[in-house]
Order: C-alpha cells, then sequence, then structure tokens
C-alpha cells in the first residue's frame, strides 16, 4: 500500500502495489440510509465505491465517492477514496503521470482530515487508518516520479499511523493489509530505498510478520480481505516462490472481476514465474490470459504503459516456444529484443536471446544460435541464463530442461517489465 511494486513492474526501485480494497453491497435508498447511523452509512458506501473500482467501473466509484465528500465533508474516508480512483485511472496507462496531481490532491486532503479527527479524538483508530492509507499511496505516486526523499517521508508517515491504529484497536483487521504489505516489500528493497530507510529512519521490513498481517486482514478483514489475498498471492510469486498457492489465490479473483488488470496481471506473472521456475505450467492458460487480457485493453481503447505491452508480448512468445510452436514464438520474441536492445532496458531481453538460440539449435543453425548466446552476456540476467547461454556455446541444445531459475529480478529492477 505505501510504495509501487508491482504487481506491475513498473517505475520506482521501491515498493508496491497498489492494490485497492473490496467488498460487495448493494445501493441502499435515501429513506434507509436516513435511519442509519453515520458510520453505518460511510462504510456501505464506502463499500460500494470499492466494489466499483474492483469493477473498473470508475464513473460509478466517482459518483459514490463524490456524494461521501459532499454528505461527510469532516470524515477522510470520501477524500481517500477519490485518491485511489484518480491513482486506479492511470494506474497501467502510458500517460499515468497526468493523473499524480488529482491523486495527491485528494490523498493529501485525506491526510488532513484525518488529522483533524485525531486532534479532536487522539483515540480514532480509523482516522490512523485513513491517513496511513493515504500517506501509503502518496508514497506510491512519489516513487513513480523518483522523488525518493518525499517518498520515504510518506512511508515514514504511513507506516506509523497505520501501527498506532493497531495499537488502539486491535481488532480493526483491515489495517493489518496495509501494514503486512509494507513489511513484506520493505524487506526487500536496496540502493537508495535503503539508505532512505535509514535517514528517516522507517522500519526495514520483516517479511514473515507482514504474511501473517497479509492471511489476518484476508481472513477477518471487512474491506480489505480481497485485497490482502492479492497481496499475498503478490508475495508468494516474488519471495515466496509459492507458485501454486498464487494462482489458487488468484484464480477466483479473475473470475469474479474479470476486467480488474490488478488481479490478472498478477496471474500472468504467477504462471509465467512458475513456468521459468519449475520449467512446467499451465502454458495454455497462461496465453488464454494474455490474449484476454491484451483484447480487453484494446475493448477500452487504453493506452497500455508500454512496459506491461511488452512483457504480454515477450509472455505469449515464451510460452508459445515452451509449447513447441516456434513458428508463432520466434516473432515475438525477437521484437522484444529489438525493442528492448539497449542495456539496462530490459531483464527479459538476455532470456529472450537464449530462448531464440535455443530455437536456431533446434532447427540446426548452430551459427545462428551461438550468435544469439552470445548477446545473452550483454544484459542483464533475471535467473541463470547467462551460464546457460555458455553452456550452449560449447555444446548444442538439444531439448528444453527447467534450468532457468527465477531469483528475484522483478523485486530488484521494477523500472522495467
Amino acid at each position: 500500500m505505501f510504495f509501487r511494486s508491482t504487481l506491475r513492474g513498473q517505475k520506482g526501485g521501491v515498493l508496491l502495489i497498489a492494490f485497492v480494497l473490496s467488498l460487495l453491497f448493494g445501493g441502499l435508498t435515501a429513506q434507509a440510509q436516513d435511519r442509519m447511523p453515520t458510520q453505518t452509512i460511510i462504510e456501505n458506501e464506502l463499500a460500494q465505491a470499492i466494489e466499483y473500482i474492483f469493477q473498473e467501473d470508475y464513473a460509478k466509484a466517482d459518483s459514490v465517492s463524490s456524494a461521501l465528500v459532499n454528505r461527510f465533508p469532516q470524515h477522510p474516508a470520501g477524500y481517500f477514496m477519490k485518491g485511489i480512483l484518480e491513482w486506479k485511472r492511470g494506474y497501467y496507462l502510458e500517460d499515468f503521470n497526468k493523473y499524480n496531481k488529482k491523486t495527491l490532491k485528494w490523498l493529501k486532503k485525506a491526510v488532513d482530515v484525518a488529522k483533524k479527527n485525531i486532534k479532536k479524538n487522539p483515540n480514532d483508530a480509523s482516522a490512523y487508518f485513513f491517513g496511513g492509507g493515504a500517506y501509503g499511496y502518496q508514497g506510491s505516486v512519489y516513487a513513480r516520479k523518483k522523488s525518493w526523499l518525499k517518498t520515504g517521508y510518506a512511508a515514514f508517515r504511513g507506516i506509523r499511523y497505520l501501527e498506532k491504529a493497531i495499537e488502539l484497536d486491535s481488532t480493526l483487521y483491515d489495517v493489518y493489509y496495509g501494514s503486512g504489505l509494507y513489511h513484506v516489500l520493505a524487506s526487500h528493497q536496496a540502493g537508495v530505498v535503503k539508505w532512505i530507510q535509514k535517514l528517516l529512519p522507517i522500519p526495514s521490513g520483516d517479511e514473515q510478520l507482514g504474511i501473517r498481517y497479509l492471511q489476518l486482514a484476508a481472513e477477518k478483514g471487512h474491506f480489505t480481505n480481497l485485497a490482502a489475498l492479492a497481496a499475498l498471492a503478490m508475495a508468494y510469486v516474488y519471495y515466496e516462490e509459492r507458485y501454486d498457492e498464487a494462482i489458487a489465490l488468484l484464480e477466483p479473483l479473475v473470475h469474479r472481476y474479470p476486467k480488474n488488470l490488478d488481479f490478472s496481471t498478477s496471474l500472468i506473472n504467477a504462471y509465467f514465474y512458475k513456468g521459468l521456475t519449475e520449467g512446467a505450467t499451465d502454458w495454455n492458460r497462461l496465453l488464454e490470459l494474455v490474449h484476454y487480457t491484451e483484447s480487453y485493453v484494446r475493448s477500452r481503447n487504453y493506452q497500455l504503459d508500454h512496459w506491461w505491452r511488452d512483457k504480454l508480448e515477450f509472455i505469449a512468445g515464451y510460452s508459445f516456444y515452451m509449447k513447441g510452436q516456434f513458428e508463432l514464438a520466434e516473432p515475438l520474441l525477437r521484437e522484444y529484443c529489438t525493442k528492448h536492445s539497449k542495456k539496462g532496458d530490459s531483464y527479459l531481453t538476455g532470456l529472450g536471446y537464449l530462448t531464440l538460440g535455443k530455437m536456431a539449435d533446434l532447427r540446426g543453425n548452430r551459427q545462428l544460435a551461438i550468435t544469439f548466446y552470445k548477446k545473452v552476456q550483454k544484459y542483464e540476467a533475471m535467473g541463470n541464463e547467462k551460464a546457460i547461454a555458455a553452456q550452449l556455446i560449447a555444446a548444442p541444445f538439444h531439448g528444453e530442461k527447467p534450468l532457468i531459475r527465477f531469483v528475484g529480478a522483478y523485486a530488484e529492477l521494477p523500472d522495467r517489465p
């Protein structure tokens, strides 16, 4: 919830993915709302806005969130949801930066209102929850802008707000989502992020504590249960290598929310990294997910961020290769390697050239295969593809084995797909 990572492999060198909250509630009549306590009305409307965001029905989400702001201007919930809505609008798009200003405007307002409520009532755990969440998403925006000190400050404030909320009310289980996600992601940072963590100081994170918190939110959270499931899946894929468990968590979410790109891209990654690590996955299901996602993006006229757009093409190409459909695999992998030919541009380029070399070897074109294997050495590695390329320069490739092992490059190289 604090920084941007991933779920997307995008801008930052810091944390996160920013999943939103979830829960399904139907609409309430104005008469029924008038008879309800204020907190119940806010929770119901908040849940409805969350549901619309999960459905990627942003118009309806905006309507409900705006109504919350207008009706309850002294509560942070509406401002918080408006901020998340703007963040989500641009999350996967090429021009995501144009949403930053509105996102920060609403999130800062949510923090301001939360602070006023805390000043009136220092024991208001809910205000700390919304304030911490708003700081977290601010950190996500600053991370994408590579404003590292602002990112660190937002994390510094956000995790303390959430920890205070837990201290005040340990049964406010929704708080464990943001705190758990922070601990998981903060435990895997390096470079400038580690420096900022020490400077402020920001807690370095405890992965296993974070996973326990996410499990608690998934089991008992009122608003964040599904988001916590998705965050658990993210941790299982990128840090724990528990791919089957991640897939089991994500498949029902994709079935329930087929338009949600967070869930579908996370499931794509789960199948893909399972295949890289274990040498086998459901390649047919992976291709189905890739093609559906590409079709959905076209139907919405989305200008998908180029990293994800290209990564989907790479995954399709690699899946075709693993299925033995070289005539479909080769043009996609060649195109990817051409687009990302600059060193440091993508950690998949080396794997692409290795795969092209294998196909050339299997076709009996040894000279071309060696040319591709030599190219592998020029690029960043996500696994042991450089060592394999060196072996295959000495002896031809005769068949696929589970040699490429994913070692967490997604987390270490989040600027690239």
